[in-house]
């Protein structure tokens, strides 16, 4: 079989990431890279130059790379462009018969979802989803440790993160930290874009076999604004099974320290924790059991091969839009039932650190920790400015 043609929509931003691992896929010709989309001004000559010497053509943008599709004649395009178009271009490169590796989230809205599903299937075309954990070898061999039984029944998950990101982290592009563009839906925020890996694991070893994930029916939280933006950049997530486990979520950008983000998932018998690019382990029943993680640039480059390998019909799994999905859902819930709080300037404080400023919540770092070690809401946790918990309320995915 001959190394399937792709495509890349988008050269900056998080499309550089992407781009580095096409070309190293492609020096070592497991594919071949016919095309890229420039969106100007992010193309820098030296870039165009190399990526045109290597047999890449360059489009000024996606409506020019729809209309060469025949003669490109490209198997897999990769769309890592902002979270509103992601809807559009996937069920366009569908629909022109080309399958589609799309960045998470799979899309801003339920509604996008179910468009790009149901174009999925229309076509007959593969959509897989960018959330490369769900490929990681230490969280695979850690599911399987759950399903096995090694801690027993499990009771309680829960993700701690806190990132810090600047002010410039919002004014980098458009739709940073908006609910929407124009008519676009957007809702970004850390549960939609940068943390919504951490939720995503979290609902995937909540599953109940090797490749599904667990569909909450109930939900509730408390979703916080310090930054000058429109969404959330500080939430609490609360969700419930069917069969009472709790999934909870605690996750900030406005905290002074970073957090290295964590998953801790207590059973009957034991507790596990897995910890970003450092290792998944827990204790149970038969003792202790640990799995180092590899790099994160590793665990990307192992979705892309499993990408591939799944077009070749290899029995690989993906992260398919049907599982994506769920994570929408449960985004789309929690704009739909909670207000958005705003902290007051009060409780502020603004920093400089490496050339960049910043707006933190005073406390929050500890205020986070200790909530989310029991599951208390922000304010039984200490903060004068936090709303009063809310109980969860029914929903289906």
């Amino acid at each position: 079989m001959s190394a399937p043609r792709v495509g890349l929509v988008g050269l900056s931003g998080y499309s550089a990431v992407h781009l580095q691992h096409l070309r190293d896929f492609h020096l070592r010709g497991e594919i071949i890279l016919v095309a890229a989309v420039a969106f100007p001004p992010e193309l820098d000559a030296g870039t165009r130059a190399q990526l045109q010497s290597e047999g890449c053509e360059i489009f000024p943008g996606f409506a020019e790379l729809l209309a060469a599709l025949p003669q490109l004649k490209l198997d897999l395009a990769v769309v890592p462009t902002p979270i509103h178009l992601h809807a559009r271009m996937t069920v366009s490169l569908l629909l022109a018969g080309v399958d589609v590796l799309v960045e998470k989230p799979l899309a801003a809205s339920l509604q996008e979802s179910r468009e790009i599903i149901a174009a999925s299937r229309a076509s007959g075309r593969m959509v897989a989803v960018g959330f490369q954990y769900l490929h990681a070898p230490e969280v695979l061999a850690l599911k399987r440790q759950l399903l096995a039984g090694a801690i027993g029944s499990l009771r309680r998950m829960v993700v701690h993160a806190a990132w810090p990101r600047s002010h410039s982290y919002y004014t980098r592009n458009a739709w940073a930290g908006r609910l929407q563009v124009g008519s676009d839906c957007v809702l970004d925020s850390p549960v939609s874009n940068a943390m919504s890996h951490f939720l995503m694991v979290m609902l995937f070893l909540a599953g109940r076999d090797e490749r599904s994930l667990a569909r909450p029916v109930r939900i509730g939280g408390e979703l916080y604004r310090a930054q000058a933006i429109e969404s959330f950049d500080t939430a609490v997530m609360h969700l419930e099974t069917a069969d009472g486990l709790r999934l909870d979520f605690y996750g900030t950008h406005s905290s002074r320290e970073i957090g290295r983000p964590s998953l801790r998932i207590e059973g009957a018998n034991g507790n596990a924790e897995w910890v970003q690019d450092s290792c998944a382990r827990l204790t149970g029943s038969a003792g202790y059991w640990e799995q180092l993680a590899s790099p994160e640039s590793a665990t990307r480059e192992k979705m892309l091969g499993d990408v591939l390998a799944h077009r070749r019909g290899d029995a690989v799994a993906i992260c398919t839009p049907e599982m994506a999905a769920v994570h929408v859902a449960c985004v789309a819930e929690l704009h739909r039932d909670l207000a958005i709080t705003p902290i007051p300037a009060i409780h502020l404080a603004d920093y400089r650190t490496d050339g960049q400023d910043f707006t933190c919540v005073r406390g929050l770092d500890q205020q986070l920790v200790r909530a989310a070690q029991v599951g208390l809401s922000l304010a039984e946790a200490g903060a004068l400015w936090a709303s009063p918990r809310v109980p969860l309320r029914e929903f289906s995915v």
